[in-house]
């Protein structure tokens, strides 16, 4: 269970493991004047790839979505802390690694309250030399193989009662080895095992597909593939 160290001007530190934390780990500015930024990108929050020590990590900015986002960026409503995003997402984490589910992982999280609500960070390890699905269907076609090992992966996740709640081809990393990982947890829970989540989140996942193929003139999806990740999902 993750550990909450209370800092000054409504700051908490959010700890997993025993590895010594520090606020400027989720400060972008203080990685920035050290040099160890490797890389920026945008996923659901705001992310920075950092590099510390012998480890890569990736540091997010969560930040809302939809229309509420074009207002209101940053800041959540007050919640306990053990409620907050980056809590219950390094919980469920830490809880996925202990199960040996392939998942970025988690290293801690920083809360930002003020008398309106809060704003948050969380720091994962990156997962080495690994692209997500989506950049690799923009580059070429992916073997029955590969595409069972997806199938697979995702039902190892739903046999532990993992419920992705965006489950799409930019949350799907597959390293050099062909290892499958999930990546992205917000919002995300682990709960009673039941066919009709299962089956939304498969649903989920092709209509990714779907969109990601009306989009882009090149992209290796094709129906066959979805039947070799089904087959992969129902042998399991």
């Amino acid at each position: 269970m993750p550990k909450l160290i209370p800092l000054e001007n409504g700051r908490t530190l959010i700890q997993v493991g025993k590895s010594p934390l520090s606020a400027d780990y989720f400060d972008p500015h203080w990685w920035q004047q050290l040099g160890k930024v490797n890389a920026i990108g945008q996923g659901r929050g705001e992310v920075w790839f950092v590099h510390h020590q012998s480890q890569d990590w990736v540091l997010r900015r969560y930040r809302r979505g939809g229309l509420i986002g074009k207002f209101n960026r940053y800041l959540y409503l007050p919640q306990p802390l053990t409620a907050t995003r980056p809590y219950r997402e390094l919980d469920l984490l830490e809880r996925m690694c202990e199960l040996g589910l392939p998942v970025p992982t988690p290293i801690g999280g920083l809360i930002i309250r003020t008398a309106f609500g809060y704003q948050a960070w969380l720091l994962t390890r990156r997962i080495d030399q690994a692209k997500d699905l989506f950049d690799l269907l923009r580059q070429s076609p992916l073997t029955e193989t590969t595409w069972h090992s997806i199938g697979q992966t995702i039902r190892n996740f739903h046999n532990e009662g993992i419920f992705h709640s965006d489950l799409n081809c930019h949350n799907i990393m597959i390293d050099t080895s062909q290892r499958i990982w999930l990546i992205d947890f917000d919002k995300c829970d682990q709960r009673a095992v039941a066919s009709s989540w299962q089956q939304a989140n498969l649903a989920r996942l092709r209509r990714s597909f779907e969109k990601e193929s009306s989009k882009h003139a090149i992209f290796h999806w094709h129906q066959q593939a979805w039947q070799w990740l089904l087959g992969g999902y129902q042998h399991g």
